[in-house]
């Protein structure tokens, strides 16, 4: 008696399975979507600046004011301006201000004013004696002034005759005080031009502040690499899963009986 040998039934192709979530797969796309979202603060803080660039006026400053300064003393003076070329401040004073703008309009439009800027030392002096007001801390956002009082008597001399201002404009109506930021401790004063008590005026502040535009661009460069190498990193690693293949099970094959 003899027996046919069984015929081995083939095995079913096995069905495509993704490999499981790994945790080093977790870790890129928490990097990738870091490198998205720095990217895209820095995009949008570069369109800012770039918008706060083109809120320039005519002359290309941007301005804060006019607001309203006040005095019963005879000068008002915003004192030890600091600016060290050699050091940081020279950073400040030179690309981040540029020129500076004082604009400056008395409220009694008969009465003309003087404004001027100094050595802080040479300022110091003419005003020993004097009764003016200092101005102490000043906020731009709400505008606040914090006045500090000094007591003395009249100036001596009228502002204007003095020889030791590097920057100075006295007249009735709208004064304008273009001034080039330089090396040294300055003062800023303002008077009646005759030497006559109680200032009050309308005083505005510009800058040119030209290094608004290239932070501006080099904040949208920048975040737009970022946020491109971000999105990559994603991208490679969801798309990259590697494939395995998992053996459907199945019955073993029959062997007729002989």
């Amino acid at each position: 008696m003899t027996t046919t040998p069984a015929t081995p039934i083939p095995a079913p192709p096995t069905a495509p399975v993704r490999r499981s979530w790994s945790a080093w797969r977790t870790v890129l796309v928490i990097i990738g979507s870091m490198f998205v979202m720095l990217g895209g603060s820095l995009m949008i803080g570069g369109g800012i600046g770039l918008w706060a660039h083109e809120q320039r006026d005519a002359d290309g400053y941007h301005t804060a004011g006019p607001e309203r300064i006040t005095t019963d003393t005879f000068a008002l003076s915003a004192p030890a301006l600091d600016v060290n070329i050699a050091g940081p401040d020279a950073i400040f004073a030179n690309d981040l201000l540029g020129d500076v703008r004082i604009r400056i309009e008395s409220r009694n439009p008969q009465t003309p004013l003087f404004i001027g800027v100094g050595p802080s030392a040479d300022v110091a002096r003419y005003l020993d004696g004097v009764g003016h007001t200092e101005i102490a801390d000043l906020d731009v956002d709400p505008f606040k002034v914090t006045y500090v009082p000094r007591p003395g008597g009249q100036p001596t001399a009228d502002p204007a005759a003095q020889t030791f201002w590097v920057a100075s404009d006295t007249g009735t109506g709208p004064r304008t005080l273009g001034w080039d930021v330089a090396d040294g401790n300055w003062s800023v004063v303002v008077m009646n031009a005759d030497g006559s008590p109680g200032v009050d005026a309308d005083v505005s502040v510009g800058g040119e502040l030209p290094i608004i535009q290239p932070i501006a661009i080099a904040a949208l460069v920048v975040g737009g690499v970022l946020l491109m190498i971000g999105i990559a990193i994603i991208i490679v690693t969801v798309s990259t899963r590697r494939k395995d293949r998992q053996p459907v099970q199945t019955a073993p094959g029959h062997v007729p009986s002989p």
